[in-house]
């Protein structure tokens, strides 16, 4: 009897261990579930400590897919960006053979928001299209939502076109309506009449969506909402129908808005533009002096425009009217340019992609015959297109580089002003540098001079006729060219940081030459890729990748940008 007590006794405590484990993983199981319902019903703000608190060094497989799942969401909806896309990728290949669809597709559009936060867009595409391909009945909300992120993509036009825009907000709004979510219901007329609203032909459709979203903003008591649809169709029968009765109808109900909710200069700017159109000038004047002060750069434009038709048609002062409508196109310029500055980082970050992807086919080996026929077909045209691309500039630019181009201006613009308040700073703080500084200075100016006029033919031209401009410009021998500036710009980089350049040299062993600690510099300085294209005289932005890289490596990095955001203050990315 002893004996056998012996015996069952270490079995049982083996057992209960057994079981106990398998109660402690429940438990978490049945934590994660309860965070779930909070991350997913508009409790992110309080999901997202208990989940950046929990341990998951203890955790198993399961239950670390479904943290990192439940994380990456509450990250996003929390506006806190994902720099890291490795947890929630092992997170999508546990789901995607667990045989639980649900979790899977949580996992796909949590996918999907961590790339688009690093600006993977065409991996965040992906996630959102095989999350969306999944059947209906796994979780129609999540879908809807998977086709509502592709929509908004593939409207920002930096991987694809209106028309899938259209078609994936169009597949969203049923579901939605069906489920009841209102707020998403209106999210999806307001983007379709948006849509709509700038397609040749398709006017009468912006119209029915838009007043749809109208009314229902309206029932939901959504202030927002009804007044940028109302404001969207006053403008729509102002400048694009010329109906000014309903012009002006729309634009008094947008100024009826509730002015400590939304306090829009425009929409007071275009009703009074329906009443002077309307030979109703004194309620124009009346609407102009009680709109609020333009407070940005949109604002201003049609501030300018409308200053213009009144001075035109009513007060007939043409001197001033055309002295306004400059003022309106000028700042028109300028804000195209910084609109379409985010196109340029995704555009860069394309070619980093690919010259990462050229880098590791070079590296792989043995490749199966018709793999490796494929892949140097592949390599070929890549390098072929890049060739043409940067040594002969013949072949057109695709609309998102020269848009691109067009983006960057506004950023080098930025830098090289940085880079004057720097000057004034030093030339104040360190005395017996004042001649260096005036140089220096000088050749700044220069720099700003040929950026401003790049800037300016960037809306003279068009297409080819700008790229062509643009190449006019490089033909332009570099302001850089004297080596004083060169002199003038290390020393102020070192003082500014901490003798980088110097110890940049140290690192890499003395093998830095005179043209990459100059490159360096400018990198050190914050400017972008085409200010520094233009000052080192190259001839296109793929020079500037390579020299990146030859550096990078003579530094022993992988990468320069980490390397000089580390050790400098106003890099910018």
């Amino acid at each position: 009897m002893i004996h056998i007590k012996k015996i069952y006794i270490p079995l049982i405590a083996v057992f209960s261990l057994i079981i106990a484990g398998c109660h402690q993983d429940s438990a978490k199981m049945q934590e994660l579930s309860l965070i779930d319902s909070m991350v997913y019903h508009q409790q992110e703000r309080e999901a997202l400590p208990l989940l950046q608190q929990m341990d998951t060094q203890p955790l198993s497989k399961e239950e670390r897919a479904y943290h990192a799942v439940l994380l990456s969401m509450a990250m996003y909806k929390n506006y806190v960006p994902c720099t890291s896309n490795s947890a929630i990728n092992e997170a999508v290949g546990y789901y995607r053979h667990s045989g639980d669809d649900l979790k899977y597709l949580k996992a796909l559009v949590a996918q999907g928001c961590v790339n688009e936060d690093m600006g993977n867009l065409e991996k965040a595409v992906e996630s959102y299209h095989q999350a969306e391909a999944l059947p209906l009945a796994t979780d129609s909300s999540m879908i809807a939502y998977a086709k509502l992120r592709l929509g908004t993509l593939y409207q920002s036009q930096v991987i694809g076109t209106n028309t899938i825009a259209l078609q994936k907000y169009k597949e969203a709004l049923p579901i939605y309506k069906a489920l009841g979510d209102n707020h998403y219901e209106l999210v999806c007329l307001t983007s379709i009449g948006g849509i709509y609203r700038n397609i040749e032909g398709k006017h009468d459709s912006a119209v029915i969506y838009m007043e749809q979203a109208v009314d229902l903003a309206q029932k939901l008591g959504d202030e927002y909402h009804a007044f940028a649809n109302r404001y969207a169709l006053s403008e729509y029968y102002l400048v694009i129908e010329r109906n000014y009765g309903l012009s002006k109808q729309f634009g008094l109900r947008a100024v009826s808005a509730n002015p400590a909710i939304i306090d829009h200069p425009r929409a007071h700017y275009r009703l009074a533009s329906s009443y002077l159109f309307l030979g109703q000038a004194d309620s124009a004047v009346y609407y102009l002096k009680r709109a609020p002060q333009a407070t940005s750069a949109r604002d201003s434009i049609v501030y300018y425009e409308l200053l213009s038709e009144l001075e035109h048609l009513h007060w007939k002062d043409e001197g001033k009217s055309k002295y306004y409508i400059e003022l309106a196109h000028s700042i028109a310029d300028s804000l195209t340019i910084r609109g379409l500055n985010h196109r340029l980082l995704e555009v860069e970050k394309k070619y980093d992609h690919q010259l990462a992807v050229l880098n590791q086919m070079k590296s792989e080996s043995r490749l199966k015959e018709a793999l490796l026929l494929t892949a140097l077909l592949a390599l070929a045209l890549l390098l072929a297109a890049f060739l043409v691309w940067r040594y002969k500039n013949k072949l057109m630019m695709s609309q998102n580089e020269v848009e691109m181009l067009k983006a960057d201006l506004d950023g080098s613009l930025s830098s090289l002003q940085q880079m004057q308040l720097q000057l004034d700073e030093r030339a104040q703080s360190a005395e017996g540098m004042q001649p260096q500084s005036d140089e220096l200075r000088a050749i700044i100016n220069q720099q700003i001079q040929a950026v401003q006029q790049l800037m300016a033919w960037s809306y003279q031209y068009d297409g080819d006729k700008f790229i062509a401009k643009f190449r006019e410009m490089m033909t332009v021998p570099s302001v850089g060219d004297d080596s004083s500036y060169w002199s003038n710009l290390q020393t102020l980089v070192n003082e500014l940081h901490d003798n980088v350049l110097i110890k940049a040299q140290e690192e890499a062993g003395g093998s830095l030459n005179e043209s990459e600690l100059n490159l360096l510099a400018l990198y050190c300085c914050g400017f972008s890729r085409t200010v520094i294209m233009v000052t080192m005289g190259y001839k296109s932005i793929g020079t500037v990748y390579n020299k990146k890289i030859t550096i990078a490596k003579k530094l022993h990095v992988t990468d320069l940008d980490e390397f000089v955001s580390s050790r400098c203050s106003q890099f910018r990315v």
